[in-house]
C-alpha cells in the first residue's frame, strides 16, 4: 500500500500544487488581505498554469 502511494505521488504533485496555489491565491482576495491582492492574482495565475501543464502531461 505504501509503495503504491509513493509511486502515484509524483504524478499528482502538479495537481496538488495547483490546488494549493488556487486556494491560497483565492484567500488573498478576501477583504482582510486586500493589501496582498496582487500576490493573489499571481498565485491564481500560477495555479491555472500548473493545472494546464498537469492536464497536458496526463493526456500524453
Amino acid at each position: 500500500m505504501k509503495i503504491a502511494l509513493a509511486e502515484r505521488l509524483p504524478a499528482k504533485l502538479l495537481a496538488i500544487l495547483s490546488s494549493l496555489s488556487f486556494f491560497f491565491g483565492s484567500m488573498l482576495f478576501l477583504p482582510s488581505f486586500a493589501d496582498y491582492a496582487t500576490v493573489g492574482v499571481w498565485a491564481f495565475m500560477a495555479g491555472s498554469a500548473l493545472m494546464f501543464i498537469d492536464i497536458l502531461l496526463s493526456n500524453s
